[in-house]
């Protein structure tokens, strides 16, 4: 997404952008075109805004959400991909996803973490492989833990290997393991619940247990 700069207004951003959320909550449709505009807006924290009040107001389309994942703004990259669960129609599906799969290699762990989230919400089954490189890969932790979370919400079975190698990893990364292994079945996953069950780090230990007493409550 670009902004125009022979287009700059009088008015200060802060103005601009509390007009923009003030449209938002609005349903006058004359303001629909405001809106579309302030989406190529100078200042990156408009864009963020128009972004949201485009889907508030239930005209957000992937062409908006795929222009804004490539904005310059790390701000605007992350919330195109956290509206994109606005977007509907079959026929868009396939665009957006492909957007929000190239943006998992965003330079900023954010942008990746609501990348991850939205591609999860959208049970994106064709993003296994790309989300798995991240679980294996990344260096953030914060990103693998929440690959990891999105191949559970997806859960296809090829994301399973990939889970359970992550239960090697830190404290946190293992507790998010709990969580995701509770989409899974399988002697692999008792195994490995087994063994986190008498994990060194109490809280791993604590999850273990809920998960069980869930799944308990479940079959009774």
């Amino acid at each position: 997404m670009t902004h125009d700069p022979a287009t700059v207004s009088a008015v200060a951003p802060r103005e601009r952008r509390l007009a923009i959320i003030a449209a938002g909550n609005r349903k006058n449709p004359d303001d629909l075109s405001s809106l579309r505009d302030a989406l190529h807006d100078e200042d990156a924290f408009v864009r963020v805004a128009a972004l949201g009040a485009l889907a508030k107001r239930d005209s957000l389309t992937a062409v908006h959400v795929i222009s804004a994942l490539r904005d310059l703004s790390p701000e605007v990259r992350q919330r195109a991909a956290q509206t994109a669960k606005y977007v509907q129609g079959e026929t868009e599906t396939t665009a957006l996803n492909d957007a929000l799969r190239e943006s998992l290699h965003d330079s900023i762990p954010l942008c990746v973490v609501s990348s991850l989230e939205a591609l999860a919400l959208r049970e994106d089954t064709d993003s296994v492989e790309a989300i798995g490189i991240l679980v294996s890969s990344h260096p953030d932790p914060l990103v693998v833990e929440e690959a990891v979370a999105a191949l559970a919400e997806i859960g296809d079975v090829r994301g399973l290997p990939l889970i359970l190698e992550a239960a090697e990893g830190k404290p946190a990364l293992r507790r998010r393991v709990v969580a995701a292994l509770g989409a899974f079945e399988g002697d692999e996953v008792e195994a490995t619940l087994d063994r986190l069950e008498k994990d060194r780090d109490w809280q791993v230990r604590q999850a273990v247990a809920m998960l069980r007493r869930v799944e308990s409550d479940e079959t009774d």
